[in-house]
């Protein structure tokens, strides 16, 4: 199996507005609903998010955690089937429909969760003054 980048070139620069758009949602919506969060909060989440979002995408830190974790016979196994403009079929281990894609959407959204605990944690602890 090759380490393959999960963004194409042309939309690697998604971290970024995907971060700005997260970051001002998030502005958005909690102050909608009465609650501060801290700036230190909102850039430490948005940190998490931005520099993990950026190494899956990547390829390698998901190679590593399906090795690490027995689900590399998944990724090889689970793969998208197409026909390419000639007709002829081809094989994807990381396009839609695949288990790399499967298993990139499920750690984008635990390292979410995990994101929001750390800003909630930090907006929510007792200061020292």
């Amino acid at each position: 199996m090759t380490r393959q980048c999960t963004t194409p070139p042309e939309t690697q620069g998604n971290v970024a507005s995907y971060t700005a758009v997260q970051l001002a949602a998030t502005v958005s919506v909690t102050r909608a609903f009465g609650y501060r969060v801290t700036p230190a909060a909102l850039l430490a989440g948005a940190a998490i998010n931005a520099g993990t979002h950026a190494a899956i995408d990547r390829g390698a830190l998901l190679l590593w955690l399906a090795k690490k974790t027995g689900q590399t016979g998944y990724i090889e196994h689970c793969q998208a089937v197409r026909l390419d403009a000639d007709g002829a079929v081809t094989k994807e281990i990381n396009g839609p429909g695949s288990a790399w894609m499967e298993l990139d959407a499920a750690l984008h959204r635990a390292i979410g969760i995990g994101a929001a605990a750390v800003t909630t944690w930090l907006t929510t602890r007792p200061r020292r003054r």
